[in-house]
């Protein structure tokens, strides 16, 4: 008995190795079937085809580093554009960059000014103010009967 969960828990790690081992591995390196078709047989065979991707599904390395261009010798050294030829160029473009900086001032309109809101006007005073807000005065018993 326990030897069959060291063997289900060796299977899963194995099975689980290989799938990550497949999505990290380049599209170039991948032989004899597709991604999708890998981790199918990796999910359904768990023990047969993490070790048939480990065996027979992974290229081998390529001993040549891919090179960038500014790493090639023969890239720095290109007949085919002089210091002079590259100036040229260069103030070329600048030039042309600065022309269409000026089309983008005169075509890109500025914004105007926000027109100030109008101040409302004060209401007007009512029937018992005096006009500054002042009550008006009272008279008395007179006033009221």
């Amino acid at each position: 008995m326990r030897w069959l969960i060291v063997g289900g828990v060796l299977a899963l790690v194995v099975t689980v190795y290989a799938l990550v081992d497949l999505t990290v591995t380049d599209d170039r390196r991948i032989r004899r079937l597709n991604r999708v078709l890998w981790v199918v047989l990796i999910v359904v065979l768990p023990v047969i085809g993490p070790l048939g991707w480990l065996a027979w599904g992974k290229g081998p390395r390529s001993d040549a580093r891919p090179m960038a261009p500014d790493d090639d010798p023969s890239f720095s050294r290109s007949p085919d554009v002089t210091d002079a030829e590259a100036d040229r160029r260069i103030a070329e473009i600048e030039a042309q960059l600065a022309a269409l900086d000026a089309e983008v001032e005169i075509v890109r309109p500025t914004k105007p000014e926000p027109e100030p809101e109008p101040t409302p006007e004060p209401e007007p005073p009512a029937d018992d103010t005096d006009g500054q807000g002042h009550r008006a005065p009272d008279d008395g018993d007179a006033a009221r009967a």
